[in-house]
């Protein structure tokens, strides 16, 4: 039987990241939920960029931290994410966190909403959080050379 291939794509990842651990973390992660990756591809656009993006696409006028365009089938995991790192370093300033934490929140954020989870209630949003600290958790967050 011939292993599946996992595709993970990170364009413009910012050099605090290390994308190996990043793969590794996401593929463990996903297989906890009962899901396989297939393709996720990761960038980091400038904040016009989302902005530009949350208008043409969710009809938004505001600044967001990410979006996510899930195709996800079958517990396999295929979406496309576009991360503003303005507004993770926003976000994180605010919640009192690290920006690499933060932007693991996020990374994590895109791959929990493909699995179903969602944040629109207070119960879904303390849910979330749950499960982004368990993403965090696989890093052991305490220098950047760590993520």
């Amino acid at each position: 039987m011939q292993k599946k291939e996992i595709i993970i794509q990170f364009t413009n990842i910012p050099s605090f990241l290390n994308s190996e651990k990043i793969q590794s973390a996401l593929v463990e992660f996903s297989s906890l939920y009962g899901f396989t990756i297939g393709k996720l591809s990761y960038n980091f656009v400038s904040k016009e960029t989302l902005l530009e993006m949350n208008r043409q696409y969710l009809k938004h006028d505001t600044h967001t931290d990410i979006i996510t365009f899930d195709y996800t089938l079958d517990k396999s995991l295929t979406a496309e994410f576009f991360i503003s790192m303005w507004a993770v370093a926003k976000s994180a300033e605010e919640e009192a966190q690290s920006v690499e934490n933060e932007t693991l929140r996020v990374i994590s954020h895109g791959v929990l909403h493909c699995m179903g989870k969602n944040d629109k209630s207070e119960e879904e949003e303390l849910d979330m959080r749950k499960h982004e600290d368990d993403f965090i958790h696989l890093f052991h967050v305490k220098h950047k050379n760590h993520v």
